[in-house]
């Protein structure tokens, strides 16, 4: 058996994979792609993954792709330390959050994360070299979003967005923790992996949604406390491009 994880380290979807497999004790080769250098435009790595995104996963030669859809599998294909309740009532709650993590917690972490991380290197970018990196991104949105920080950068109206969608994703994990230690009850699911690079990205952009919602800050320094969570979101030999 061989499991291989092509990501990029401390990025929101990489941290999501590499923690389901933390949190299984799953061993696994890591392949660091530096998306800084877009190396996820590679064509030997969109063949593995044609939206061009991380991370990408590799079992016994079968490609599995998404983060959300990667950690699902593997909690099926490798049983021990399930991270699904065993009811299908609790399952649905479960994926209504994981769901929720990728409808709203991705596209809000985005505007102001690319902000921070991509604009300089864009703005700075000769128009040619630009034109080429948009004509190899696959995904309509990020090419956009490519050509807004190219630009002015994201419009007032695209952060408002992001924001109404923090706030959105802070009430709904205070009522459900109101309940329960954790988003999906009492156990440890899928859903607080999916939601966590979120929530934790969130309190850096806003730290006063975390003061107006006491039952999430407490989720996330009980998550924050485990063992799989501070091996994966500490930085490491494995969250460091080669050669860097």
């Amino acid at each position: 058996m061989t499991l291989e994880l092509y990501h990029s380290g401390l990025t929101s979807c990489s941290k999501k994979a590499r923690l389901g497999l933390k949190e299984k004790g799953l061993a696994y080769k890591s392949h660091f792609i530096r998306l800084d250098k877009f190396e996820h435009h590679d064509p030997a790595y969109l063949k593995l993954n044609p939206n061009g995104l991380v991370p990408t996963l590799v079992h016994d030669g079968k490609v599995i792709i998404e983060s959300g859809v990667i950690n699902e599998y593997i909690d099926e294909v490798f049983p021990d330390k399930p991270l699904k309740p065993a009811d299908a009532y609790g399952r649905a709650q479960m994926r209504i959050f994981c769901k929720m993590a990728d409808e709203y917690g991705l596209p809000a972490t985005r505007i102001p994360t690319w902000t921070r991380t991509k604009a300089e290197q864009i703005k700075s970018m000769p128009q040619a070299e630009f034109d080429k990196i948009v004509s190899e991104t696959p995904l309509v949105d990020h090419r956009l979003k490519l050509e807004a920080l190219k630009g002015e950068g994201f419009t007032k109206k695209e952060f408002d967005e992001a924001y109404g969608k923090m706030d959105y994703i802070f009430k709904r994990c205070e009522t459900a923790l109101a309940e329960g230690p954790y988003l999906a009850g009492d156990m440890y699911t899928l859903a607080d992996i999916a939601m966590l690079p979120y929530i934790a990205a969130f309190k850096d952009v806003r730290p006063d949604l975390l003061k107006a919602h006491p039952h999430t800050n407490g989720w996330l320094e009980r998550v924050m406390a485990r063992p799989a969570v501070q091996a994966t979101y500490l930085p490491s030999a494995e969250t460091v491009p080669a050669g860097a």
